[in-house]
């Protein structure tokens, strides 16, 4: 069965990365998401799930899988390499700065909540799979002309890599200072800001973007923590997951319940479906997807908007796919199912050589991960867990949110003395 050699694959590269680490680490997490969703893709097959939970027909082909690895496999180099040095704490000098980001980001949160507190409660009250079904609106990824400038700087920070960011911080500041309670609420709050208002839309991808994040970065100061807090974010993750599957299984079955008779099946069939479909929907773009019409405004927004002087209209971009490409495409494909139908295969190869030299960079000039450096490792989180399903950094908000990471970089590179 070709499904299983992703599954074997990332299992002896998990236990190639042990064998160096002999503890948890970033590089072993991300490989057992990987063997997660490779087992999940196989539950699917085995239960004939394909055209089911927006599920393409089986498209599984051995040159498809292989680049599916390959893919993987490129994205992985740099995680390994990273944590695999050792991370430096910041600059006491910078302490003052550390704050005002840390309190920016909670502010910033705080205010789109706050703002969006009458939609959640409706969204809580009403039935939420109509709401998702209904208010499409809701969901495009787009800048509006009547935008709120005030809000600008919010939305903005509540855009990926921003949650990843606050999470990161929350970890390493009850690994390596002693900021007030306060605050380390204040960054968990921060950190699942967008699940929280994803409610609105009965929305699940905020929520296992989260999860998935958590269980990341965990990993990554996994030999930073003490035993207690080890145990502790240990037992806490297990009633939290519990609760969370319970909550994925609950919206996904009402939501397609009623077109994929999932009502009469095992409720859990609604989990792999989900986490397993990017396997078969990858190959499904690869083998299918050639005759995708060229578009940038998913990964270039910004470019979009200075040469099309338009707003990026997720929906819009995905229709004019299907227009092209006789395969569901508003599904989880991963990133570089994305950039292949976006870009086809020469967006699509440069975008492997580009990860490849990104990796091969990092590992020549970085012999430890200093405090400006950590917004790198950030970033490729936050693109790991989202481009485990699609393009990660989607919209216009979503590519200022990066270039303003950058520039928090450089301030924390660099001491002034005036």
């Amino acid at each position: 069965m070709l499904l299983l050699i992703p599954l074997i694959y990332f299992s002896l590269l998990a236990a190639l990365f042990f064998v160096k680490h002999r503890c948890l680490n970033l590089d072993i997490a991300a490989c057992l998401l990987l063997i997660v969703i490779s087992i999940s893709s196989v539950m699917i097959d085995v239960n004939d799930l394909y055209g089911d939970y927006g599920i393409n027909e089986n498209s599984v082909t051995l040159p498809a899988i292989l680049l599916y690895c390959l893919q993987w496999t490129f994205f992985l180099l740099p995680l390994h390499i990273l944590s695999s040095i050792k991370l430096v704490r910041h600059d006491p000098v910078k302490t003052p700065l550390v704050y005002v980001l840390f309190g920016v980001l909670i502010v910033s949160s705080f205010v789109m909540i706050a703002t969006s507190l009458s939609d959640i409660r409706d969204a809580i009250i009403m039935d939420a799979v109509d709401m998702y079904r209904e208010n499409a609106a809701l969901r495009e990824i787009s800048v509006k002309t009547d935008a709120n400038y005030a809000m600008l700087l919010p939305q903005i920070l509540v855009c990926a890599p921003f949650p990843t960011m606050a999470l990161f911080f929350w970890f390493y500041s009850k690994t390596f200072t002693s900021v007030p309670l306060i605050i380390r609420v204040g960054l968990l709050l921060c950190s699942i800001v967008q699940a929280v208002l994803s409610i609105i839309t009965a929305g699940r991808a905020a929520l296992v973007y989260w999860v998935f994040d958590f269980f990341l970065i965990f990993a990554y100061f996994y030999q930073y923590l003490s035993k207690r807090l080890k145990m502790g974010m240990v037992i806490v993750s297990s009633v939290v997951g519990v609760f969370i599957v319970g909550q994925m299984v609950a919206v996904t079955v009402s939501r397609f319940g009623e077109e994929s008779g999932s009502n009469e099946r095992d409720p859990f069939e609604s989990i792999y479906a989900y986490a397993g479909q990017h396997v078969n929907n990858f190959c499904a773009d690869i083998n299918e997807g050639a005759d995708a019409p060229l578009q940038i405004g998913r990964v270039f927004p910004v470019t979009n908007r200075i040469i099309n002087h338009e707003n990026f209209d997720l929906i819009q971009h995905y229709e004019n796919i299907h227009a092209k490409v006789d395969i569901l495409v508003s599904v989880f494909d991963t990133f570089g199912g994305e950039v292949y139908l976006d870009f086809g295969w020469i967006g699509y190869i440069f975008l492997l050589m580009l990860m490849f030299v990104f990796s091969a960079v990092i590992k020549i000039n970085w012999t430890e991960l200093k405090f400006h450096r950590v917004f790198v490792l950030v970033i490729l989180i936050a693109a790991f867990t989202r481009g485990l399903f699609a393009w990660p950094f989607v919209g216009f908000y979503t590519t200022l949110a990066l270039f303003i990471s950058f520039l928090i970089m450089k301030s924390f590179q660099y001491t002034f003395k005036v």
